[in-house]
């Protein structure tokens, strides 16, 4: 229940943010920019980031603690639609794009899972430093790989908010 309230908050905020928001061409990351940080989440553990101006890509591994007892993994690209001009060099770029978690759990018996799923997200980088910080959610499809279940393709969501250093 929690999840889904979080969903629909992340959701509604990115709503109206468009009505707050300014076109800018900084992006989110400069080009060739790495980062490297803290992923908390559907799977918590490290997160990378790989900036192409406008475009970004991003991965994650680690534990997939909320869906039971596994590893997950996930790949994805966002692209910047806005960038909210918070005053002087801070900004903050609001994200939509595609994400593709892959799961390993073994809580009752092993499965694997592959989703696609639309994400969107929210970063602020502390300017004149390389911190950022994000917030990412996304909503799709989740395709049982290899499990017990009977259902091979079920709704799903997956999210993060994390911290990172952008060399």
């Amino acid at each position: 229940m929690k999840k889904k309230v979080l969903v629909l908050l992340v959701v509604a905020i990115l709503a109206i943010t468009p009505a707050m928001a300014a076109r800018s061409t900084r992006g989110t990351s400069d080009d060739g920019a790495v980062g490297v940080g803290l992923n908390l989440g559907t799977n918590s553990g490290l997160a990378l980031k790989f900036g192409m101006g406008k475009f970004d890509i991003f991965a994650n591994v680690g534990f997939n603690i909320l869906n039971g007892t596994g590893l997950g993994a996930d790949v994805g690209l966002s692209y910047e639609v806005y960038d909210i001009d918070l005053g002087g060099a801070h900004h903050m770029p609001v994200t939509v794009g595609f994400m593709a978690p892959i799961s390993f759990n073994w809580a009752s018996s092993f499965s694997m899972h592959i989703a696609a799923l639309a994400q969107a997200g929210l970063e602020y980088q502390i300017p004149d430093t390389g911190w950022l910080f994000y917030l990412r959610a996304g909503l799709g499809a989740d395709f049982r790989i290899i499990g017990d279940s009977d259902k091979f393709v079920k709704f799903t969501g997956a999210g993060g908010i994390g911290a990172m250093y952008v060399f």
